[in-house]
């Protein structure tokens, strides 16, 4: 038996054998003859990677439409030099590709790939996350306009915004079945909510003041806090509007105010 440190050294040349077709076999790894694994390493490892590719592939389906399959698999095998799994959960794999698009001059002309992958990010996030109920409008309604003012939330654990100076939903959504490919894209900035308050994942467009007053609420600001930043931005922005429509989408699972532990739902 190969000493502990030898044989984590070799599991190590191993694995970065694997993902690297520039790099031999390790030393010591041989076939069942004895003699070299040559042939059968390459099998191996074009196998490996075949199934790494499909996995990031799963991930990021719309940034693969997006480039094509065989433009994304080549992307894919330079990712895996970047960044291997660490586990042989998959799942967990893949959230540095976003910032890895951004430091491709080759795509360069497609600033707005990256944000994309970042919604698709979000998204993963979403159908994973954790369950949890969603308060009611009848929460709302037991409130004081005092207390509703002075109110905090808590967003559901699925719940994530995405804001890029590209249309990155508008895009998301282009790629999706039964899109229209002719449909022209208005090349202006989106903001997302994406939240699975259910069984599916939704993503909601916000405007930019919208995004100011969820923004603040998720970063534990009151709903008068909220309030004030989307006036600054939008001065006709209807809070109590915008209150209800997440509680509607199913955004919110807590509510509390300075005199009352939180309410969530029943």
């Amino acid at each position: 038996m190969l000493p502990e440190a030898t044989h984590a050294g070799t599991q190590a040349a191993l694995a970065a054998a694997l993902l690297d077709p520039d790099l031999p076999p390790p030393e010591g790894v041989l076939g069942r003859d004895g003699g070299p694994v040559g042939r059968r390493f390459a099998v191996h490892r074009a196998t490996s990677t075949f199934g790494l590719i499909g996995a990031l592939a799963t991930r990021y389906p719309v940034t693969e439409k997006l480039l094509g399959a065989e433009t994304f698999a080549d992307l894919a095998r330079a990712f895996l030099r970047h960044d291997r799994p660490r586990t042989a959960l998959l799942l967990d794999w893949g959230e540095a590709l976003p910032g890895f698009l951004e430091s491709l001059a080759d795509l360069a002309d497609w600033p707005f790939l990256a944000d994309v992958a970042r919604l698709e990010v979000a998204w993963t996030r979403a159908h994973h996350a954790a369950e949890a109920e969603p308060i009611g409008l009848d929460t709302l309604a037991r409130l004081s306009p005092e207390a509703l003012a002075a109110a905090r939330l808590t967003l559901h654990p699925s719940a994530t915004l995405v804001a890029s100076p590209f249309p990155v939903a508008t895009l998301w959504a282009s790629q999706q079945d039964g899109a229209d490919p002719a449909a022209e894209i208005d090349w202006s900035p989106e903001a997302v909510l994406v939240v699975r308050p259910d069984a599916d994942v939704v993503l909601h467009r916000l405007t930019p003041a919208a995004l100011a007053f969820v923004t603040t609420l998720a970063a534990d600001g009151d709903v008068t806090d909220a309030a004030l930043a989307a006036t600054a931005i939008s001065p006709d922005f209807d809070a109590g509007a915008h209150l209800v429509g997440l509680v509607r989408l199913g955004a919110v699972v807590a509510l509390s105010t300075p005199d009352t532990s939180p309410e969530t739902a029943p």
